[in-house]
């Protein structure tokens, strides 16, 4: 029987490679000393964190947040993306920009921080090139994700992919462009998804004449905009790939609620569907859009 402890450095290190940081923090590092040093001692296995909800993570008692606090001090600064769900508060957040200041890409779903908590975070990480805040709430109560538009658009000139995604669209919001306004001001930005938004034709439109390098746009469920023939040619001229408010949601990967649309405005309607909510979000890693 072969010895695991004896395997080269370089062995080992493929073997970890394969596995998920999760499996990593719970298992492979209790296999032997010289895998429980490899695991603690090499920041390469921590630079692309992902602890989504999904597999081991899903079981009652593991401690995600413990596991991301000690994903990224292994990581000794070098971590560029990282992926997580349920788990980052104020604390993790400022904790993650002083220990990931190379950070390319940030992924959060349904994380409850203050928008000033995130915002101070994101102004802290310059080299963002993709940057997810899916079903976020903001611990303060209020959500303001134009304020945190206006900061990534000021602190993070590579960014090229953003995915803003509410859980549902809201009819009694009214027409809100305050977040695509924003959103506008990014003219690095390739790709945009934007579900469940308020925006309506004037956002949108900001959105296609200020992101110059624009060529993926998901507007899915953002039901206040008409897509009347001007708004078509303009995004037929721009974009390369247009996902339009009643498209369909069979690839759609994270949670959404049905939308509740006005009563009065029949036309807006979609077809009816039960509440939705798959939770679990596949391997389908949006960054590579």
């Amino acid at each position: 029987m072969r010895d695991w402890a004896e395997l080269p450095r370089d062995a080992l290190l493929a073997v970890l490679h394969r596995l998920e940081q999760a499996d990593v923090l719970m298992g492979a590092e209790q296999v032997c000393r010289p895998w429980r040093r490899a695991a603690r001692e090499e920041p390469v296995l921590w630079r692309r964190v992902d602890l989504r909800r999904r597999g081991a993570l899903t079981s009652p008692g593991v401690d995600v947040e413990a596991m991301a606090y000690a994903a990224l001090r292994r990581g000794a600064g070098r971590c560029e993306a990282f992926w997580a769900e349920d788990v980052v508060d104020d604390n993790f957040i400022s904790f993650l920009s002083c220990e990931a200041p190379a950070l390319k890409s940030l992924c959060l779903i349904s994380c409850n921080i203050s928008t000033q908590g995130l915002n101070g975070a994101i102004r802290r990480l310059p080299m963002l090139e993709v940057l997810e805040l899916s079903l976020y709430s903001s611990s303060g109560g209020l959500c303001n994700l134009a304020e945190t538009c206006t900061a990534a658009a000021e602190a993070c000139p590579l960014l090229k992919r953003l995915r803003l995604s509410k859980y549902r669209f809201h009819w009694l919001s009214g027409v809100g462009d305050s977040e695509a306004m924003e959103v506008s001001k990014m003219r690095g930005l390739r790709s945009l998804q934007l579900f469940g938004n308020s925006l309506g034709n004037a956002g949108l439109a900001a959105i296609l004449e200020g992101c110059a390098s624009l060529e993926s746009l998901d507007i899915r469920h953002c039901f206040n905009v008409e897509m009347d023939n001007e708004m078509r040619a303009k995004c037929a001229a721009r974009l390369q790939t247009l996902r339009l408010p009643d498209d369909s949601m069979d690839d759609y990967d994270i949670s959404f609620g049905s939308p509740e649309m006005n009563p009065r405005r029949p036309e807006l309607g979609v077809p009816g569907s039960p509440e939705m909510n798959f939770g679990f979000r596949g391997d389908i890693l949006w960054d590579s859009w």
